[in-house]
């Protein structure tokens, strides 16, 4: 992630929570802890967090990733499968 890209996220996440407060050193560490990080994954993990916490993200709730590969939606488990329950 750039500078911008945090500072992006950060304004996302301090408009949304009142008591989020920003500043030049809060920027410098998140950048810092945050560069290696893919900007498509920290957002919207910033903006899935806004819609369903009340309080504010930390670097590693932003962080986190899916544990399930990406295909494994594509596949649903059916305990019933090859079963035939109507006898």
């Amino acid at each position: 992630m750039t500078r911008e890209q945090v500072k992006h996220v950060m304004k996302l996440i301090s408009f949304a929570y009142s008591n989020f407060e920003v500043s030049k050193e809060k920027v410098d560490i998140w950048y810092d802890l945050l560069a290696d990080e893919p900007f498509d994954l920290v957002l919207s993990n910033a903006k899935r967090h806004v819609k369903e916490k009340t309080y504010p993200p930390t670097i590693a709730e932003l962080c986190h990733r899916e544990e399930r590969p990406a295909y494994y939606k594509l596949y649903v488990h059916n305990v019933n499968a090859g079963e035939d329950w109507t006898q």
